[in-house]
């Protein structure tokens, strides 16, 4: 894939220098699912969504950086939201389904090492 097209799609190379690892030490790691963002409609700016996790996810974290990388179906598919997966940080997930207007607010809870309320 061109690499214009992967920061575009907020691949975890946007900010990185090209060929730096993904995650450093205990940096909170967020998997969202390139196909539920692909299924979004234009208005829910899905292409821009792993960048705006980053800007809202990142001040709420223990070192002020969240990974964000894009992977394949998790199998969740819920219609008009993202399905994510926290792979660092205080707590585990399972996978679970976002709505991409939000920009990830209701996911702040994990960073602070507690399940996070449902919608």
């Amino acid at each position: 894939m061109h690499i214009r097209a992967m920061q575009a799609l907020g691949a975890p190379l946007l900010g990185r220098p090209l060929g730096a690892p993904v995650s450093k030490g205990p940096e909170p790691w967020l998997q969202v699912c390139h196909r539920c963002l692909m299924r979004l409609p234009p208005r829910a700016g899905g292409v821009d969504l792993p960048r705006r996790l980053r800007e809202t996810l990142g001040p709420h974290s223990p070192t002020k950086s969240v990974a964000v990388s894009l992977t394949g179906c998790m199998g969740l598919c819920p219609e008009g939201r993202v399905s994510v997966r926290w792979l660092g940080g205080p707590t585990a997930s399972e996978v679970g389904g976002i709505d991409p207007m939000k920009d990830g607010v209701e996911l702040v809870a994990h960073l602070r090492g507690r399940a996070p309320e449902e919608p």
